[in-house]
């Protein structure tokens, strides 16, 4: 009993603990900055200058000169009057531009893919996908010319075509939609008062800083928000595909770098450590204790978990506050107006994010380890444990049949519909068929023939065959697991109720003064007159139970059950006047 109660208060205080550190540091204020720097920049739902719509070069130098560099700055107040006391800030007037944003460009070399011979009078170049191998990096003059050029440009216009390194640029590895894009670029800063910026960019446009060899370009900014405070990473990207297409996608990540600022989240940090040693201890024993079996077991694995993620956190977590050191002495030094990319300290938020969710998940999944001290409450673990070969055998049937589907789709419709583009796209949409929650009508209008017979097949075998079995199985084991308990468990050997008995004995909730009476319903003699009339038996049988309770139980009430298995507890009291 006393091991039971220590596990279970050292299972709960450990996951209101990792509760507490984890959603000590997010908050709503975090979801409305991304909703507002959305709308501020990308322009949702505008009809000239929507990024998430552009489709064309052009379209993107008109949302760049139209749209964007005019929220770099603060503008003037709904009165007309000068916003003097807001320089520095944006358009919204409330977060602070840390130094200035910077447009970067990633190229590809020319002949990168390989011409069909038929054609290669008509195509004399080619240029493929964005790979690091084939990345451009010589330097360049205004227009991409290899000659110097006799006209005069601004020095950002000059370095614009310029190939700067990532350790000058201060920038790191992005991951796109299409490619995973390196640290180096052709980059030009928005420096300058707005009427440079037009010209710049006007300048831009008419030398080609866009064209044919470009696949990428990323415009970075970094903000600070004072008044909650936290700092926001703004990465924007628009990927030119080697087909002429255009995939435009941006990123908010705000993150707040006084995580553990005050003293109660400091101290619910030690306890959590002192936790994890605790835990590392248990389980180095256990290892011991069982050597190669325990590594058999399913909670093993969870405890692994647990340890591997909570250490991870901490390595993350001092890292992080390393180069918020050195972000901060920069941002003071240079009061802010200097370039500093934030990026990496999003890197980090985001990774210490999942980790803690990871242990959020594993110790919420350990709470359920408790439930092996009832039968009652690991009917859910018994059901999986006695369906295991069932749905084994079922698992691979539902793959093979899953599979067949997801290549038909994928090799149909890999070229009109966008949730067929991809086996994985494909096989989520599979997925959200199965929940009856895809509409039918771009299948229809891909395949007017095929595209229903196909959606029926799918929607019969797999919905209508293979959901049902999967729930007869469920549904059978269940039954099976439910009825053994019913058959073996007893209240006595359930910990839940023991516990719950001792803490009303404690409250002084006593069950002293009630007695347990049991009659023998073995068969006895019956009258003949007993069985033509039912109500005269009744109250014979009653008269008898009177007399048996006066006789033995004068001033104390009674609790009546039988000791039959078949025949259910009574559940009325009945209690000497």
């Amino acid at each position: 009993m006393w091991k039971f109660c220590l596990e279970l208060l050292c299972y709960l205080s450990f996951t209101v603990v990792i509760y507490v550190i984890s959603c000590s540091s997010h908050n709503t204020d975090r979801y409305y900055q991304v909703q507002q720097l959305r709308l501020l920049f990308l322009n949702r739902g505008n009809a000239t200058h929507d990024f998430s719509h552009i489709a064309t070069i052009d379209e993107y130098w008109r949302w760049l000169k139209g749209s964007f560099i005019a929220n770099l700055f603060p503008g003037d107040w709904y009165n007309g009057q000068s916003a003097n006391d807001s320089n520095g800030f944006i358009s919204d007037k409330t977060n602070r531009l840390i130094g200035w944003a910077t447009m970067r460009q990633l190229r590809i070399r020319p002949d990168t893919c390989p011409i069909v011979n038929a054609v290669r009078n008509l195509i004399p170049h080619c240029f493929g996908s964005y790979t690091a191998s084939n990345e451009e990096k010589r330097i360049f003059y205004p227009g991409w010319s290899i000659n110097e050029t006799t006209q005069n440009y601004s020095s950002s216009i000059n370095e614009a075509f310029t190939y700067q390194t990532g350790d000058k640029l201060d920038t790191y590895i992005y991951v796109g939609d299409q490619a995973t894009y390196r640290t180096g670029g052709y980059v030009y800063e928005f420096r300058g008062s707005l009427s440079d910026l037009h010209q710049d960019l006007t300048t831009l446009r008419e030398l080609q800083w866009i064209d044919k060899q470009t696949r990428a370009v990323l415009i970075q900014l970094n903000l600070y928000t004072p008044n909650i405070p936290i700092f926001t990473s703004v990465v924007i990207l628009v990927e030119i595909l080697s087909s002429s297409g255009i995939v435009p996608t941006a990123r908010f990540d705000p993150f707040d770098v006084n995580n553990f600022g005050s003293i109660f989240q400091i101290t619910v940090a030690v306890i959590y450590l002192i936790f994890i040693v605790y835990f590392m201890i248990v389980e180095v024993y256990t290892f011991i204790c069982l050597k190669k079996s325990y590594f058999r077991r399913v909670w093993s694995y969870i405890e692994i978990g647990i340890i591997s993620c909570s250490w991870a956190s901490v390595g993350v977590h001092i890292w992080q506050v390393k180069e918020t050191s050195r972000v901060t002495s920069l941002f003071h030094q240079t009061h802010g107006n200097a370039y500093l990319n934030i990026q990496l300290l999003a890197y980090l938020n985001d990774l210490f994010s999942l980790l803690l969710a990871f242990c959020c998940f594993f110790v919420t999944l350990k709470i359920l380890r408790l439930c092996r001290y009832s039968r009652r409450l690991a009917i859910l673990s018994d059901t999986l444990s006695n369906a295991t070969p069932e749905l084994v055998s079922f698992s691979f049937m539902f793959a093979v049949i899953f599979m067949a589907f997801l290549v038909l789709f994928y090799l149909q419709f890999a070229s009109f519909i966008w949730e067929c583009s991809s086996l994985l796209l494909t096989a989520q949409m599979l997925f959200e068929m199965l929940l009856l929650k895809f509409n039918t009508s771009q299948i229809t209008g891909a395949a007017p023939m095929l595209g229903p017979i196909y959606f029926s097949l799918f929607i019969l075998f797999v919905v209508f065959v293979c959901m049902n079995m999967f729930v007869s199985i469920i549904n059978d084991n269940f039954r099976k697991v439910r009825n053994h308990i019913h058959r073996m468990d007893h209240d006595d050997q359930d910990m839940f109720i023991t516990l719950l008995k001792r803490i009303q004995h404690c409250c002084g909730s006593n069950d002293d003064s009630v007695n347990r009476v049991t009659f023998n319903t073995n068969s006895t003699v019956i009258t003949v007159s007993e069985i033509v009339d039912p109500i005269q038996r009744l109250s014979n049988k009653l008269d008898k139970l009177m007399a048996y309770t006066n006789r033995h139980y004068n001033t104390k009430k009674i609790r009546i059950a039988w000791d039959d298995p078949t025949v259910p507890a009574l559940s009325w009291l009945v209690k000497q006047k």
